[in-house]
């Protein structure tokens, strides 16, 4: 299953890693490129930087295959 979170904060970053460690994809979107730091170096997902609500954005981090 493919999964979207938007903001890559504590609770953001967390979920990315507990989702990923169950065998999903991720992307993850912050607006500031500086909070991916917060991913472990080993995070297979995507990285997107810019706004959530922006349609390019959500398109690039691929909203059009996720299931949540």
């Amino acid at each position: 299953m493919h999964i979207v979170i938007m903001g890559c904060g504590r609770v953001g970053s967390t979920l990315a890693h507990i989702l990923e460690d169950r065998g999903h994809s991720v992307a993850i979107i912050d607006q500031n490129p500086e909070a991916f730091r917060r991913l472990r170096s080993g995070f297979k997902g995507r990285r997107v930087t810019g706004f959530g609500f922006d349609r390019d954005v959500i398109a690039e981090a691929g909203i059009e295959q996720a299931a949540a």
